[in-house]
């Protein structure tokens, strides 16, 4: 069977480098994305795209539920950014935002940033992102906002393999361009290809996004405005704005983290008992350890998505996938 019947784009890549390294591998049921049978040297074996044959089955559903992959952490003793569940605004949830400041809100078991606000500053932004998050879960986390940048920590087998770090969408003038111009120039650019797929290493950014427009005039710019050459106009705000509507540009940094940040991705890994994890982390840089002042673990993720390690926007390409067939097929 070939890659070409695969559709899921994690699916094409594991095929393709199973391919490559000699070993068989299928999708279980034809049409199916949801396992792939794998064959090599007499073993065979069952995955779900990046979720192994050897991830206990409650390890998935801690990673799931942010409350309780949050205890576990903190019982681990890592940093988490301080929280609060709660079922729906209340005098606890407005108690929790003066005393942080700038919170963001999320859903409790959605993931992908649905239902997700950023840089929550008032009692009015407050509720409106907690009736946004209840549209997706029935309890509401509430967590004080970490100043800095997004970064994806792959962790396989208890070893980090992998980081991206993500920062907010910028365009860069050439002197004749305007700032539209410049923006769909990047939205050509954010597509990836090689002979297996193509990738889309961020989501379109909406020329017309209100988000957009603002942070432009609080820059004293507008769309239409030619940027000078060298000039770097950042595009978003993380400040009350929904996670889905941000724009970040990824890049290869994994000689970039520190020992220090190493063990705690791999202790965070640990505390879920997850074999191949995406460790979420959010601080100012990731050459400086850690602490709970300075930064923090957002989320855990038992289904990581190995695509943007292999096909960067910025940075060379890590062979993840490798790692991970290589990690199935150890003795």
């Amino acid at each position: 069977m070939t890659q070409q019947t695969s559709q899921n784009l994690q699916n094409k890549l594991i095929m393709s480098k199973a391919k490559e390294m000699q070993i068989d591998c299928k999708l279980l049921l034809a049409g199916c994305e949801d396992f792939l049978e794998l064959t090599y040297r007499g073993k065979t074996i069952i995955i779900n795209k990046t979720r192994t044959h050897k991830l206990p089955l409650l390890s998935g559903f801690l990673a799931k539920n942010k409350e309780a992959s949050n205890l576990l952490l903190e019982r681990a003793g890592l940093p988490v950014p301080a929280y609060i569940v709660v079922p729906q605004m209340c005098d606890e949830a407005e108690h929790f935002l003066h005393t942080y400041r700038n919170v963001t809100v999320k859903p409790l078991d959605a993931s992908c940033s649905i239902g997700v606000t950023l840089g929550i500053k008032s009692v009015e932004q407050l509720a409106h992102a907690v009736q946004l998050a209840k549209q997706h879960s029935d309890k509401i986390m509430i967590q004080k906002y970490v100043d800095g940048n997004d970064y994806r920590v792959l962790v396989i087998a208890g070893k980090v393999v992998a980081v991206i770090g993500y920062e907010l969408a910028t365009v860069e003038g050439d002197g004749q361009s305007t700032i539209e111009q410049l923006i769909y120039q990047l939205n050509e650019a954010r597509f990836l290809r090689n002979e297996v797929c193509e990738i889309e290493s961020f989501p379109a950014i909406n020329v017309q996004s209100n988000a957009l427009h603002a942070h432009l005039q609080a820059q004293g710019k507008t769309i239409e405005d030619v940027v000078e050459q060298g000039e770097r106009v950042e595009l978003f705000s993380i400040d009350n704005i929904p996670a889905g509507e941000i724009s970040e540009i990824n890049r290869n940094q994994t000689s970039d983290i520190c020992t220090a940040n190493i063990t705690i991705a791999v202790e965070a890994a640990q505390a879920l008992n997850i074999d191949v994890a995406g460790i979420d982390i959010r601080c100012k840089d990731i050459t400086a350890p850690i602490t709970i002042e300075n930064g923090g673990i957002l989320e855990v993720n038992a289904l990581p998505d190995m695509s943007t390690h292999f096909l960067p926007f910025q940075g060379s390409s890590i062979d993840v996938y490798k790692a991970y067939l290589e990690y199935l097929f150890e003795d």
